[in-house]
């Protein structure tokens, strides 16, 4: 999961562009949570990137954890989330998602916009959902998404930023047969002084429903039906947003309230 621990220039790029399909969902998502009967009112928001999540479910009066192993994408959220943490109501851990530890186990764990793509087998992703089993108290809830193969295909464009603030170049390749690929994100961002290189190669794998099933059965986390709906299965920018095929598949899981 190398590729994770994105530069300062591509954190910075990414919060101002892409981070608008987690802005949409994350309410949808506390507002869900909210009605589970969940022990308690505290969630963990795994690969939180800069913090958007977080916010949402902090200003919803959860108590909130919120874990990334990149250190760039953390030090955005600090500084937009610093009342909170300054507070005690919010804490940021800097951790792989395949192993992190929490100071204490909370209700509900997030994982959002496809992060958990980046994990390079089912073998770690089993591994990331045995760590987030460990981690929620018993009858805890597990909610994350995953990119399908009609989102990455468009990795196989040249796309060009051309703007006043952002002249940046994305260019990839995806193989259907092996189920990964790359993508190259490369330009600069930012006015004046504050311009900044983006540099980033990222890679992504694709999970089917059953390899993902396999790895929460792994984990002792119970597949669960939802009804978050068909709206919030698209990307809303990039080449995805120009067809009508879904981007991305919502999981649902439990732990069982016999689970220590």
């Amino acid at each position: 999961m190398g590729n994770y621990y994105y530069t300062d220039g591509f954190a910075s790029f990414f919060d101002s562009r892409y981070t608008g399909w987690v802005h949409t969902f994350s309410p949808r998502l506390a507002e869900h949570l909210g009605r589970q009967g969940l022990p308690e009112r505290s969630v963990i928001d795994l690969c939180c990137g800069t913090g958007v999540t977080a916010s949402v479910f902090h200003e919803a009066g959860w108590q909130v954890t919120g874990v990334d192993g990149s250190a760039a994408m953390l030090d955005i959220a600090r500084k937009k989330l610093a009342p909170a943490l300054d507070a005690g109501a919010l804490h940021l851990i800097e951790a792989d998602a395949r192993s992190f530890r929490t100071p204490r186990r909370a209700a509900a764990c997030v994982s959002m916009d496809g992060a958990l793509n980046h994990l390079e087998s089912v073998a770690e992703l089993a591994r990331c959902f045995t760590a987030v089993s460990e981690a929620l108290l018993p009858g805890g809830e597990f909610v994350f998404d995953l990119y399908e193969a009609s989102h990455f295909r468009h990795w196989n464009n040249l796309t060009v930023t051309d703007e006043p603030d952002a002249v940046v170049v994305k260019r990839g390749v995806w193989d259907d047969g092996a189920r990964t690929g790359m993508l190259r994100v490369s330009g600069v961002f930012g006015t004046g002084s504050s311009v900044q290189r983006v540099d980033q190669t990222l890679r992504s794998w694709e999970y089917d429903a059953a390899e993902v099933a396999g790895a929460l059965e792994s984990a002792g986390l119970a597949p669960a039906a939802h009804d978050f709906g068909a709206a919030y299965v698209k990307c809303d920018s990039g080449s995805c947003s120009l067809t009508s095929v879904p981007c991305r598949t919502i999981y649902r899981a439990r732990k069982p309230l016999d689970q220590g």
